[in-house]
């Protein structure tokens, strides 16, 4: 039996145990291994700063692994498994990522300009300062730290071709957007219940028919945001730019319950 101190150092050992570094060429061995069989399986892997631009990774488990400033420009990502994964700075630009969970991943700075997320989990991840400019954005993005984050001109409105399956839609309840750049984005019928969009620049945004309910937007610029049949239920105005500029303001629903700036 082991004594406590003897325990301990063992735990501490198992807890510092380093990822495994594979090379790119090793990457491409375990990815064609895979083919046709069981996923592809790179868990825990050490993949930071190699560049993997358009590798099919289809179905992979990437749980935990390290890829910190790696070049996934294209690639393949389509119901891959991130959870947990570190992705800080890296470049996931016009990256395939429908179907991928990103739950807990760690993607600050990251790039994924013109990526797709589509039926994504991103649930609990951090993409503060991450740039999903011109992105498409059907996903779960609950509680995830968008603080600093651009999505300008991205596409997180609601998909009409799906709604037979319910609503397809971006969802970002609890969501941290606090200063977030989000003009010009597509953000019909988005689910942005008890988030934080304090200091978010807003202008030229499509909200119509989002959820708005309880949703912070103190300090914010709404310019020209457009918010016909919205539901602001408790949403907060207080000290936001460009209220006398919003857009479909009297169609929103429960307008009465939103808390603006007393005239």
């Amino acid at each position: 039996m082991l004594t406590l101190p003897i325990a301990l150092a063992f735990l501490a050992f198992a807890v510092d145990t380093p990822a495994v570094r594979l090379e790119l060429a090793e990457v491409k061995q375990r990815l064609a291994a895979a083919a046709g069989g069981a996923p592809p399986e790179l868990s825990g892997a050490d993949l930071s700063g190699l560049d993997l631009s358009g590798v099919n990774f289809r179905g992979a488990n990437l749980t935990g692994a390290r890829l910190p400033g790696t070049r996934l420009v294209g690639a393949n990502l389509f119901s891959s498994d991130l959870t947990d994964a570190v992705l800080t700075g890296a470049d996931l630009s016009r990256a395939n990522l429908d179907g991928t969970v990103l739950r807990r991943a760690k993607l600050q700075r990251a790039n994924l300009q013109g990526a797709s997320l589509f039926a994504t989990i991103i649930e609990q991840a951090d993409l503060s300062e991450a740039n999903l400019g011109g992105t498409r954005i059907i996903g779960y993005l609950r509680s995830a730290d968008l603080s600093g984050a651009s999505l300008r001109n991205s596409n997180a409105g609601a998909d009409p071709g799906n709604q037979s399956m319910g609503v397809m839609r971006a969802t970002f309840v609890g969501a941290d957007l606090h200063g977030a750049d989000l003009r010009g984005a597509n953000l019909y019928k988005a689910d942005f219940s008890h988030a934080d969009l304090t200091g978010a620049n807003l202008q030229g945004a499509n909200l119509e028919n989002a959820e708005l309910v309880q949703t912070n937007l103190s300090r914010a610029d709404v310019t020209g945001a457009r918010l016909a049949k919205a539901n602001l239920d408790g949403a907060i105005f207080t000290g936001a730019i460009g209220v006398a500029n919003l857009k479909g303001l009297d169609g929103a629903r429960n307008r009465d319950k939103a808390i603006f700036d007393a005239k």
